[in-house]
């Protein structure tokens, strides 16, 4: 495979796939600006801000769940993420699960600021937005103008390394907002972004130039890369906005040691916000910022699905039950990823204590004889944190288990997403999720694959020693000659599909309105279908180009979805509702077509053995 094909392959990857050569060199030295990033250094010129006419915005009135903190009015430049840990909550996502009630409870719809209000908001300029921070200017693109670069939060740098996300300060003048914003620091760089940095929690924007008669709707996207990498600035929103049209966002958010660290002693700095989720109370924040901030935009916070592909996916699935995500989005699709049971990729949620002792060991190994571990910790260099692995993994920084965490109460999980959704303790919104045909076909090219039965046996002999015989009955019954392909079946099988399907059967058993999917076009490896949703000018991993007339469908369907909860549109094959009993999906191939038990006697099989080990 070639160095620009393993790129692209790593893009979407989870953490554990990529080897350490895979496009980019991962342990040079991360930079910000061209100089090494030392912990707590801020990259140059952050605010972006020009000029001085323009009067920043007011300090938020209190009646959000954002509240105030965060929102003063600071001179463009100004230092920012020197507030001590430990201190009184700043609100945010991580203050949101009070003020959002208990999930199950009535839905109190979001906590939002007042509508942003900019003294010169009414510009001659076409791409000029007012946000609660003060005024952006983004760029012309055919119909479209593009937003780059927005701070959500201040920099989590120095004291804020290891704590929750605060909201961004404000700027006066006129921001920039026509470049990406700086990639989070990583252990892997599948950001395609020559800067990385810990000062890195940006939204982009994409949105019709022109004001529409009524607010559009909004979709905020969740890139993958196994929790351990990934950035924005490699899926441009403009094809999916202008083909809706829509508003289309994402952002960067923590990844690795940086995003997801559990500790007890850091615990005691957090108060009632326990470590573990950073990465996905950074999420949090941003689909807050969406909502005080979107109208300004063009759309309507009203109409926010929030949608994500792998270990995006997965953040999808816990916002679909976390109480902090609450009213921050009304529809929900998850992509070849979930956070339940049923998935064996490394990128399901774990227990504190799992976490706990990773973290333990982390600090052992690079803070021993500490007096203050988490002292020490904020004083190494970020590469230092992402590239560590335990003796236990062979030193392979690549094999790490960075991933959400179970936290307990007050946390982003309080109970696994399981129990939640069982319970019927789960976000209101409809839920379209799906996989790819070969999703491992993308591994087997990295890992490799088996090339005989009996190399497949072998494997199965070794995680699943009590069931081989029925396995292979179900994957490679005699007179099979093709072990490679069995073999990726059976994996995409236990790390994606059959998880999938049982999230769609447990939100669907609960009367959530769920719709099942299958893409099946071309290679149909694992991300294959991301050109097809973002359209063109975005990574793509298929062998193959993309069928044009499939795009077009695929896109009519996400966007319909977006509009009313529903994929089905006029001139497009019906898609059913998803329902155990009847047990239907759409084969997302060109034409797609209604199919009906997705792999059901493998899924029967695997449902009930995890049903057996609980």
């Amino acid at each position: 495979m070639n160095q620009i094909r393993m790129t692209l392959v790593c893009v979407a990857l989870l953490a554990s796939a990529c080897t350490k050569n895979a496009g980019h060199a991962t342990d040079s030295p991360m930079t910000i600006g061209g100089m090494p990033a030392a912990a707590g250094t801020t990259e140059p010129n952050r605010s972006g801000v020009s000029g001085a006419g323009a009067a920043a915005p007011p300090a938020a009135s209190g009646n959000s769940a954002v509240g105030s903190a965060g929102r003063t009015v600071v001179e463009a430049g100004s230092s920012a993420g020197t507030a001590p840990p430990g201190g009184a909550p700043s609100g945010g996502a991580s203050g949101m699960v009070g003020a959002a009630g208990a999930a199950g409870a009535a839905d109190p719809g979001p906590m939002r600021l007042p509508p942003p209000q900019c003294s010169d908001a009414a510009s001659s300029s076409p791409c000029r937005a007012c946000t609660q921070q003060g005024l952006v200017d983004g760029k012309a693109d055919a119909n479209s103008c593009v937003y780059l670069g927005i701070p959500y939060a201040k920099p989590p740098v120095g004291n804020l390394r290891f704590m929750p996300p605060e909201p961004g300060e404000s700027w006066t003048g006129v921001r920039s907002a026509t470049e990406w914003g700086t990639a989070c620091v990583q252990g892997m760089d599948l950001s395609g972004s020559t800067k990385l940095g810990e000062d890195c929690l940006f939204v982009n924007v994409w949105t019709p130039k022109t004001k529409p008669a009524q607010p559009l709707p909004v979709m905020v996207f969740i890139y993958g890369g196994g929790y351990n990498g990934g950035a924005t600035n490699t899926y441009s929103g403009i094809g999916l906005s202008q083909r809706g049209p829509a508003v289309i966002v994402n952002m960067n958010y923590r990844v690795g040691a940086l995003g997801f660290f559990a500790h007890p002693e850091l615990d005691k700095e957090r108060m009632d916000r326990p470590s573990g989720s950073d990465g996905i109370r950074d999420q949090q924040l941003a689909l807050q910022w969406v909502q005080d901030n979107i109208v300004s935009f063009h759309g309507d916070p009203d109409n926010v699905t929030v949608f994500g592909e792998s270990a995006g996916g997965s953040s999808v699935g816990i916002h679909v039950v976390s109480p902090g995500s609450r009213g921050l989005a009304r529809r929900f699709i998850l992509e070849s990823g979930v956070a339940t049971r049923g998935v064996e990729n490394g990128i399901a949620p774990v227990t504190r204590e799992a976490m706990y002792a990773h973290a333990e060991a982390m600090v052992k190994d690079l803070c021993p004889g500490a007096s203050n571990a988490m002292t020490c910790l904020r004083g190494l260099r970020a590469e230092q944190l992402m590239t560590w692995a335990p003796a236990a993994n062979g030193g392979d920084a690549l094999a790490l288990g960075w991933v959400p965490v179970i936290e307990g109460p007050g946390g982003v999980l309080p109970e696994s997403p399981d129990q939640l959704m069982e319970r019927d303790e789960f976000n209101p919104g409809e839920i379209l999720v799906g996989t790819n045909r070969n999703e491992y076909g993308l591994f087997a090219l990295l890992r490799g694959s088996v090339s005989t039965i009996d190399q497949m046996k072998t494997r199965v002999q070794m995680s699943y020693p009590d069931q081989v015989d029925e396995i292979m009955a179900l994957y490679a019954p005699s007179g099979t000659t093709d072990a490679g392909q069995a073999y990726i079946t059976l994996m995409t099988d236990l790390m994606f599909r059959c998880g999938s399907r049982n999230f769609a059967r447990l939100a669907a058993a609960h009367g959530r309105s769920v719709y099942l999917y299958s893409f099946e076009e071309g290679t149909a490896v694992h991300s294959d279908e991301m050109t097809y949703v973002f359209g063109y000018g975005n990574f793509g991993l298929g062998v193959l180009p993309p069928t044009a007339a499939l795009v077009d469908v695929i896109q009519d369907y996400w966007l319909s979805f977006a509009r009313g909860g529903d994929p089905n549109t006029e001139g497009r094959p019906a898609w059913p509702k998803y329902d155990a009993a009847t047990d239907q999906h759409i084969r997302l191939v060109n034409p797609p077509s209604v199919g009906t038990g997705l792999q059901k006697a493998a899924c029967d099989f695997w449902d009930g053995y995890l049903n057996a080990m609980r």
